[in-house]
């Protein structure tokens, strides 16, 4: 697991998350600052921070191609945690599932491509975007960190860095991931790319969180029910959905494969049920996940590899806790303007 540690300093604009903006509560932009230390790595924590600048022309390469700084801005996903969906549309059809698909069922699909939401997903939003505006600053000084060891461990398979991110509020010094976890307002949702302080400090909050029942632990669903076509993402300052925004709550990531499959299913594009559809995971490649207790004790490289449907019965009843996973990190690769990867800071 990772002992080396990345930093960032930046500024996080306030009016970027919902009600204001379309930011929800565990992705986000991070301004850089333009200093000639604004990025900067140690290998260990006896090591001295060095300025780094291997992002500068760089190119993450996973699912899409795309800069890991653009016009300056990085894009976070936060680690460790996972909100309720504010907005998800989704996922594009593969090749394999446009072949064939007559003008009907084109316009069956785009009948159902919308960004939709889960119930509390408007409320954490909004609690995040408070939160940080109790501070007064519309420009937020913040720190992004992220324990690494080489460039490929940094951006997730969209080109997001995945860290944490530390501002001062109120005179405190607060970390935004455990902050989320703390209030309720998110779930702790693990991935192989953590390493086991992190895991742990993540366990014990949600522990907390769980007992005192708080906002997503109060509605956490044991089963998954019949998707609402209806729940879609609010536009910016419609906060009128705040009244109605509670109801049952499954993980996001599974969350997000129900929506995959549900639109799917009502456009007619597929005709498997969801459990075969999770078994067989996107493009054919099923999401990989280990037992939390397993990863912690025996590591990623030696813990059991199991497919996350294993943990979905019929389709429809939730076998796992969101902090009871660790879920595999897609593959990226760093490269430089030379198409070579880059494999030290």
């Amino acid at each position: 697991m990772p002992v080396g540690l990345l930093e960032v300093e930046g500024t996080i604009d306030v009016k970027q998350f919902w009600p204001e903006g379309r930011s929800d509560a565990d992705t986000t932009k991070v301004v850089v600052t333009i200093a000639p230390d604004a990025i900067r790595f140690r290998k260990n924590d006896t090591a001295p921070f060095q300025p780094t600048r291997v992002f500068g022309g760089a190119k993450v390469r996973g699912r899409t191609s795309t800069p890991p700084i653009k016009n300056g801005k990085l894009t976070i996903r936060l680690q460790g945690i996972d909100a309720p969906e504010l907005h998800y549309m989704p996922s594009p059809l593969s090749a394999a599932e446009k072949k064939g698909l007559t003008d009907a069922g084109k316009q069956a699909w785009h009948e159902v491509t919308h960004s939709y939401r889960q119930f509390l997903g408007a409320t954490a939003s909004k609690a995040l975007h408070d939160f940080l505006s109790s501070s007064g600053e519309v420009a937020l000084a913040c720190r992004v960190f992220t324990h690494v060891d080489a460039p490929n461990e940094v951006f997730d398979t969209y080109g997001r860095l995945v860290g944490d991110i530390e501002v001062m509020v109120a005179g405190d010094k607060v970390d935004i991931n455990h902050w989320l976890v703390a209030q309720g307002f998110a779930y702790p949702t693990f991935y192989s790319s953590m390493n086991e302080d992190e895991i742990r400090a993540f366990l014990a909050l949600a522990k907390t969180a769980r007992a005192k029942k708080l906002l997503v632990w109060k509605h956490l669903a044991k089963t998954i029910g019949a998707f609402d076509f209806d729940l879609r993402e609010p536009k910016a300052g419609e906060t009128g959905v705040l009244a109605t925004d509670k109801g049952p709550v499954i993980l996001p990531k599974l969350y997000r494969r129900y929506t995959n499959w549900s639109a799917r299913k009502k456009a007619k594009v597929t005709s498997q049920n969801f459990q075969k559809f999770l078994g067989e995971g996107s493009g054919g490649k099923p999401d990989t996940c280990y037992e939390t207790s397993d990863f912690l004790q025996n590591g990623v490289h030696s813990a059991t590899p199991r497919n996350f449907a294993e943990f979905v019965e019929g389709g429809s009843k939730i076998k796992f806790q969101p902090e009871g996973l660790v879920f595999g990190e897609a593959p990226s690769t760093l490269v430089g303007a030379d198409g070579k990867a880059i494999r030290e800071f």
